[in-house]
């Protein structure tokens, strides 16, 4: 949803495209040498009002409206940026543009009162306070574009789709799951709180799309070993109307004990009170079967009576509602 914002020029360079624009404009011969040079400034005057404005309205568009984000969205580019200042700045540029808008109206009035040489002065007039009121702008510029290169770093999630959040300990097959039981190859995206990437797969299950998030550097270790914005990411998925699937390998493959696995199964349900689902993972190496729902995502085995579990609760959800 991030993806379609624009480039946000600098203030010298919309100044310079807006100038250097209006300096190519010709007007049809005039006989009257004062009502050619009335008419191009009049012309460069509305030729920098529309160049400006233009890529103004454009950013105050395109740049999403913080009060119709969804939740889970606002979390997150409230850990990116300052929100606040985010919104004062989007602002700033609309005034910017009203105000480019008026001054024209104002100057193009102005020429076409006047006689001789004024007219020429009048432009240099225009020029100074339409360049002054883009340099103004300046820092909200700065500071939006900053916005825009850490906003298209967030992942490509689909929110209100219904969502299955895979936790666990590293190497307990999370992205293996997703791979296995996702339609199409999952989305691998840059995730703006760790050095993992966030992978995002999607089905069909029944009557329902669903989606696969698995978050590595989120919900994968305890509390004590993440940083301030890991935290707060985490709380970021607190917005997201969904269940988590937690993942427990008893192969000794990963590493981690059954009571590590468990402390952080017990963490993550009081973090975040959704619905679990206790699934055993690499059943095809694992000593013995733990767990009710245990699969191996290399195998397949396990994989379509976990996948009609989550069917049978997204159909108790959906009657719910």
């Amino acid at each position: 949803m991030f993806n379609k914002i624009p480039t946000v020029l600098t203030s010298q360079e919309i100044i310079d495209k807006a100038f250097s624009r209006a300096s190519k404009i010709e007007v049809p011969y005039e006989s009257s040498l004062e009502r050619r040079v009335r008419n191009e400034v009049i012309n460069r005057i509305s030729t920098i009002e529309s160049i400006t404005c233009s890529h103004l309205d454009k950013l105050v568009k395109r740049f999403p409206s913080s009060e119709k984000l969804h939740p889970f969205f606002y979390a997150i580019l409230d850990l990116l940026f300052n929100v606040d200042k985010y919104k004062i700045s989007l602002s700033r540029v609309n005034t910017s543009s009203i105000k480019i808008r008026e001054l024209s109206t104002v100057y193009i009035r102005r020429a076409k009162g006047i006689q001789g040489q004024r007219i020429n002065e009048t432009m240099r007039a225009y020029y100074g306070r339409y360049a002054s009121i883009i340099k103004d702008l300046s820092p909200d510029l700065k500071f939006l574009s900053e916005c825009r290169d850490r906003m298209k770093k967030v992942p490509v999630i689909e929110p209100d789709l219904p969502t299955f959040i895979i936790a666990g300990m590293p190497n307990t097959g999370k992205s293996s799951l997703i791979a296995s039981m996702t339609t199409s190859k999952p989305r691998v995206a840059s995730y703006p709180f760790t050095t993992q990437d966030i992978h995002v797969g999607f089905r069909e299950l029944g009557y329902f799309k669903i989606q696969m998030i698995d978050t590595p550097g989120i919900l994968d270790r305890p509390a004590v070993e993440r940083n301030e914005m890991e935290v707060k990411a985490m709380l970021a998925l607190q917005k997201i109307d969904g269940v988590i699937i937690f993942l427990f390998d008893y192969s000794d493959a990963s590493g981690y004990t059954k009571e590590q696995q468990e402390a952080l199964y017990e963490e993550i349900r009081g973090l975040l009170p959704k619905p679990v689902i206790r699934v055993q993972s690499k059943i095809d190496i694992s000593p013995a079967r733990i767990e009710d729902i245990a699969l191996s995502s290399v195998t397949g085995d396990g994989v379509p009576e976990l996948l009609k579990y989550m069917e049978s609760i997204m159909g108790k959800t959906h009657a719910e509602h």
